[in-house]
C-alpha cells in the first residue's frame, strides 16, 4: 500500500504543478468572464444573421462598430501639408501631415513611385504597437540619421526591413501615419512629471536606454488615457481608426492613387488596426492581417499576462467577435491573415477558430478566393517571407 502512495503522490504533485502552470492569468476571476460572455454569445456573428440579408448584417454590424467606437468629430478639410521631400531610387518620401479633425494634425510619410506609369495602386500601412511608443511611422520607413534602438527592433519583428520602402520600390503609393499615442503624437510634457524626470536622469536621448526606459513609462500611462479618453466620451481604438481610415482620404484625393485599387496592411497592433479597416472600411479591396488574429473568449486560457493597455471598442464585443469584425468586410475586400505558430499572445485554437469564422463567411457568400490563411513557424513577427507572401497578396488584388 506504501508503494501505491508513493506511486501516485509525484503524479499528483506533477499535476498540481501542471494546473498551476496553465492556470487563466485571471485566476479565481475566469470562471465569471467566461460565464458572462457564454451567456450572450455574440449575436451579431454572422452565424446568427437568420433571415437577414448580408447587406442588412454588414449594416447593422458597422453600427454597432461604429458606436462602440465612440468617436464623431465634425467634418474638416484635409488641409494636407508637404513638409519636406526625399528622393529615392525609384519613389519619393513626402514628410506630410493633414487633418485628421479639427482636434489635431496627423502626421505621416508618404513614398510615392517615380517609376512607372500612374495612377498607382496604394496601401495604408500601419505601424504596430509593440508597447513601443517613442517611433511609430519610423518603424516602417528608413530615414537617415534614425535613432539606433529602431536597429534592434526591426530585426526582432521585420527582418531588418522597413517594409513601406520595399512597397513603394515594387510601385505602390504607400501612406505611413503616426496613430494617436505614437512618434510625434506620444504623450510628452512642457514640464516631466518628477516619476519622469527621475527615471529619465542621466540617459541620452540618443541611447537605447532612454528610449526602453520612455517606453516604460508610456506603457504605464496608457491605462489612463484610456480612462481619460472615456471621460471625454471616445475610445483610444475609435481616434485611431478614424485617423486610418483619413489616410485613405489623403489617398483618393492624389492624383497619383487608383482610388479603386487601395489596401492595408500591418503587424500585431497593425493588424489590430488592419482589423478594424478591413470591416468598416468600403473603400479598401485587400487587406493583410499579421500576428492579431484570435477568437477573443480563447484569451482566458493563457496564463501569463497579454493584451493589456490595448486599444480597442470593448462594447463591440457584446455583439461580435473581433474575427466578425473583419468578416464584416467579406466580400469585398480580400482578406490574407497571417498567423505565427509560435506566438505567445494567443492560443492555437483561438487563432484556429477566428481562421475558420471569418473563413466559413467568405465561402457562404461565394467568394472563398478571396479568403487565405496562414501559419509561419515563427514567434510574433512579419519577417521577410511573410512580408514576400503579403506583397504577392497585395499585388494579385490591386494590380
Amino acid at each position: 500500500m506504501k508503494i501505491r502512495i508513493l506511486l501516485v503522490l509525484p503524479l499528483l504533485f506533477a499535476w498540481s504543478s501542471f494546473a498551476q502552470e496553465q492556470e487563466s492569468w485571471l485566476g479565481n476571476l475566469a470562471p465569471a468572464a467566461r460565464s458572462i460572455q457564454r451567456e450572450r454569445g455574440f449575436p451579431m456573428e454572422f452565424a446568427g444573421k437568420g433571415s437577414l440579408t448580408v447587406e442588412k448584417w454588414r449594416k447593422q454590424g458597422r453600427a454597432e462598430v461604429t458606436k462602440a467606437l465612440s468617436y464623431f468629430p465634425k467634418p474638416v478639410p484635409l488641409d494636407i501639408k508637404v513638409h519636406s521631400v526625399m528622393k529615392r531610387d525609384g519613389y519619393d518620401v513626402r514628410i506630410i501631415s493633414f487633418a485628421g479633425s479639427a482636434h489635431y494634425r496627423v502626421p505621416a510619410y508618404l513614398l510615392v513611385p517615380t517609376t512607372g506609369r500612374g495612377p498607382y495602386p496604394a496601401v495604408v500601412a500601419l505601424h504596430d504597437h509593440g508597447g513601443w511608443f517613442v517611433h511609430g511611422k519610423e518603424k516602417l520607413v528608413r530615414m537617415d540619421g534614425e535613432h539606433a534602438a529602431l536597429t534592434g527592433f526591426r530585426e526582432q519583428y521585420y527582418g531588418g526591413r522597413a517594409w513601406a520602402d520595399e512597397l513603394a520600390q515594387k510601385g505602390f503609393v504607400v501612406i505611413v501615419p503616426d496613430a494617436f499615442y505614437w512618434g510625434e503624437r506620444r504623450l510628452q510634457y512642457n514640464r516631466p512629471p518628477e516619476a519622469l524626470q527621475t527615471r529619465l536622469a542621466g540617459l541620452d536621448p540618443v541611447t537605447k536606454e532612454y528610449v526602453v526606459a520612455m517606453n516604460s513609462f508610456l506603457r504605464e500611462q496608457a491605462a489612463v488615457l484610456q480612462t481619460w479618453l472615456a471621460f471625454a466620451g471616445t475610445t483610444w481604438m475609435g481616434i485611431v481608426n478614424h485617423d486610418d481610415r483619413r489616410c485613405v482620404d489623403v489617398l483618393v484625393s492624389l492624383p497619383e492613387v487608383d482610388r479603386n485599387r487601395i489596401g492595408c496592411a500591418g503587424l500585431s497592433g497593425g493588424g489590430y488596426r488592419a482589423t478594424y479597416m478591413t470591416g468598416m472600411e468600403p473603400r479598401l479591396k485587400v487587406s493583410v492581417i499579421v500576428g492579431w488574429m484570435t477568437s477573443l473568449p480563447t484569451t482566458w486560457d493563457i496564463s501569463y499576462t497579454v493584451h493589456s493597455s490595448l486599444f480597442d471598442a470593448f462594447s463591440a464585443h457584446a455583439n461580435l467577435d473581433h474575427p466578425d469584425i473583419a468578416s464584416l468586410g467579406a466580400p469585398g475586400c480580400a482578406l490574407f491573415v497571417q498567423n505565427c505558430a509560435q506566438d505567445r499572445l494567443f492560443t492555437r485554437a483561438g487563432m484556429d477558430a477566428a481562421a475558420g469564422k471569418i473563413g466559413a463567411v467568405y465561402a457562404a457568400l461565394g467568394r472563398a478566393d478571396r479568403y487565405q490563411y496562414k501559419y509561419y513557424d515563427v514567434p510574433h513577427q512579419f519577417n521577410v517571407a511573410m512580408q514576400e507572401d503579403a506583397f504577392a497578396w497585395l499585388e494579385k488584388w490591386l494590380r
